[in-house]
């Protein structure tokens, strides 16, 4: 058998690869912008200018924050995934990929083929708030009050396939009515002024509410209490199971992002994540920073699309 045919085209490949690494070795030469497909001041936005300022001092280039918001994220996620795959254009992607991708047709991108995952960066419970004038004290009473009072109940919503809102009903035998908002921050003001009964947002959104006594917490997602409202227990400590999910941040690129540009931006986030006055600073908005590189952070956001689509299939939600 003639081997040298093979050995041409190991090492012709070999130099390829070897050029298309050196290619992007100066990478970044000038500055990146991060996409954030909502408007400024949300949860999103917040982390992202946190983990864009020290981004851009370990890459030793500006890492500038665009706001792109609009549909429920779904313009600047567009924007994002149409970019040049060069990884001067980033996103700041989040829960809500999940539950668009499954409960929304004809979207314009499919997160699941045309976004590149790179680092998930932080992540924080779902919390079950209530008014600080309500009755219920802790979980058994709020659901004993809506089985008492099932033409009061409502609760607020971003998205009409988030899995904690149609789970936490399903569970506890209550039919409270979901009212949708175009974001956290428009539904709090009817849940402050008790025009809803309940609401199950991101710890992002409520921990300042929640502290200073102006909202009640009754419990939380995931399999540990959160630190920042330790004496809440966790649904299933409340008696409500298979409420573990929580929200989460991660960076992203248009897919077709060549290797080392995504492999640079992954180590530079597990280093940022990592540093104090980051997870001071992410603490601070109720934000747990937890980075996971891309390959872990791959797999996550796999299993969270697929866990969307089956809360879709599994409550027959129509798709609009």
């Amino acid at each position: 058998m003639n081997l040298r045919p093979i050995r041409v085209a190991v090492a012709a490949l070999v130099l390829w690869s070897g050029a298309a690494g050196s290619a992007w070795a100066d990478y970044p030469d000038k500055p990146v912008r991060l996409v954030v497909p909502y408007a400024a001041g949300g949860g999103v936005d917040n982390i992202s200018r946190v983990v864009a300022t020290e981004l851009g001092k370990r890459l030793k280039q500006s890492v500038v924050v665009e706001n792109r918001g609009g549909a429920n994220g779904n313009i600047g996620t567009e924007y994002a995934a149409r970019a040049a795959p060069d990884g001067y254009t980033l996103l700041m992607g989040a829960t809500y990929l999940g539950f668009n991708r499954a409960t929304t047709a004809n979207l314009p991108y499919d997160a699941a083929k045309d976004l590149q995952p790179i680092a998930r960066t932080g992540r924080a419970p779902f919390v079950l708030v209530v008014p600080d004038n309500s009755p219920a004290k802790d979980v058994a009473g709020l659901v004993a009050w809506m089985k008492k009072n099932p033409d009061k109940a409502s609760y607020g919503a971003v998205g009409a396939g988030a899995p904690t809102n149609l789970l936490f009903p399903q569970n506890t035998g209550t039919k409270p009515v979901q009212v949708l908002y175009k974001g956290g921050s428009a539904a709090l003001p009817d849940l402050l002024a008790g025009r809803l009964t309940f609401m199950i947002p991101t710890a992002s959104e409520v921990v300042p509410l929640v502290e200073n006594g102006k909202l009640r917490a009754l419990a939380v997602t995931g399999t540990e209490r959160f630190h920042r409202l330790s004496k809440v227990p966790t649904f299933a400590e409340a008696g409500v199971p298979n409420l573990e999910r929580t929200g989460w941040w991660g960076l992203f690129a248009p897919a077709g992002t060549p290797q080392p540009v995504v492999k640079k931006l992954s180590d530079a986030i597990q280093v940022v994540m990592a540093e104090p006055n980051v997870i001071e600073a992410l603490d601070k908005l109720g934000i747990e920073a937890a980075p996971q590189p891309t390959p872990a952070f791959t797999t996550f956001f796999d299993e969270e699309l697929r866990a969307y689509m089956d809360v879709a299939k599994q409550f027959n939600l129509k798709v609009e």
